[in-house]
């Protein structure tokens, strides 16, 4: 049997050669699998490029981008590049939000979605505009210069004679402050220390006091009673209907940070590294607290609470009235903070670091850190209302972004 050693022999070649073609079948079926696979997987690839370059694009276009903004509790609202580039102060009244440019230029934004309704120059490259005050019942816009007050009509800009005066008053004294409204009267401070009453339907000063020997810091109005502090450290406090003075206080130091107040006291950072609660009918001592360094930050009430950045010790909150307690009464610090309490929403406070250009949000209850971030192009932030209202952040290149608090 010459052919059986062969025949067997081919068997297992073909045995082999069986297994080689199913191997083969399946690697071609593996290949085709993956060759057909492939696309689908760069095409899922290349969306969620696509969407991480458009989140690029966001983040970068916007002041504070929407994944930022949502980190600290905000959605972006709307973003409105001013024009020269150069903001030198922004006011939140109600439904509109007003621009001064560095060359005096004053733009009107409509609060909700920042579409400008008009643009004015309002005084002089050398003037200073201290104030800018809307009034919608009368549709007016009164700008406080160094020299002047202007009235515009809120509706185009234009300017617009009030009741029997003209559209531009001359001041009697040169003002130093930005302008607080009671009824007829604009009531600012004098560069020399007055405190002056400018009757604005007419356009003359009614009354002017004697406050101090200069003023500087914004007056501070609760009802009908106006409080002034001064650089030389002494706080009044004024009648505004009628403009007697009803009390007065001298500090061991100067003042530098604006007052903030309630229907029931004036809150007072002082120089002489005392924070001060002033009963704002008497003028009688709430309550002190000494604490480690001068205060130069503006104290923020916001409800029963009070918060105070102390330098070199971090953000305290108080009971912003304590029950026999003239100590005052520290709810908690946060040494990790170095912020100004600019707004709060919900649980939360909003910080803004001026010197480190941080943004930061704190626990309003613990005073618990929970998220920071600098912002080394952003110059200001402010709040239209500074329980849940809304963010204005000013960069450095005129951009003015609006956030609004997540529901």
């Amino acid at each position: 049997m010459p052919h059986g050693p062969r025949i067997a022999l081919d068997e297992r070649h073909s045995h082999r050669f069986g297994r080689m073609l199913t191997g083969c079948c399946l690697l071609g079926m593996i290949i085709a699998s993956a060759t057909t696979a492939t696309p689908s997987e760069q095409e899922a690839e290349e969306r969620l490029a696509r969407q991480q370059a458009v989140r690029d694009h966001l983040e970068q276009s916007y002041l504070v981008g929407p994944a930022a903004a949502e980190s600290f509790g905000y959605t972006v609202d709307w973003q409105f590049p001013v024009p020269s580039g150069d903001v030198d102060s922004v006011t939140s009244h109600g439904d509109r939000i007003f621009v001064v440019t560095g060359n005096n230029d004053l733009i009107c934004l409509q609060a909700d979605n920042g579409r400008r309704i008009w643009t004015v120059s309002v005084a002089d490259d050398l003037e200073i505009v201290h104030s800018i005050t809307y009034m919608p019942e009368q549709e007016l816009v009164l700008v406080l210069t160094n020299s002047k007050l202007v009235t515009l009509d809120s509706n185009t800009g234009m300017t617009k004679a009030a009741v029997l005066g003209k559209a531009h008053q001359e001041l009697q004294w040169i003002a130093n402050t930005p302008g607080v409204l009671s009824g007829d009267h604009l009531i600012y401070g004098a560069r020399n220390g007055q405190l002056v009453w400018q009757t604005w339907k007419i356009g003359f000063a009614w009354k002017a006091y004697q406050a101090a020997g200069s003023l500087r810091l914004p007056p501070v109005r609760s009802n009908n009673i106006i409080c002034t502090t001064s650089s030389d450290g002494v706080v009044s406090a004024f009648n505004a209907d009628t403009a007697g003075q009803m009390w007065n206080a001298r500090l061991l130091d100067g003042i530098v940070a604006e007052a903030a107040a309630s229907d029931h006291a004036i809150y007072v950072a002082g120089i002489d590294q005392h924070l001060r609660a002033f009963d704002i009918r008497s003028g009688r001592t709430l309550w002190r607290v000494l604490t480690e360094s001068a205060l130069v930050d503006p104290p923020t009430l916001i409800g029963d609470r009070l918060y105070q950045q102390i330098p070199g010790l971090g953000l305290a909150c108080f009971d912003a009235l304590p029950v026999n307690k003239l100590d005052g009464d520290r709810k908690w610090l946060c040494p990790d903070n170095n912020g100004t309490v600019v707004a709060r929403h919900g649980d939360t406070l909003v910080t803004w670091d001026a010197t480190n250009k941080v943004l930061s949000t704190v626990s309003a209850t613990q005073g618990t850190p929970i998220h920071s971030r600098q912002y080394a192009n952003i110059d200001e932030i402010l709040t239209t209302r500074l329980q849940d209202g809304k963010l204005l952040a000013v960069g450095d290149d005129g951009r003015l972004i609006c956030l609004d608090p997540m529901r």
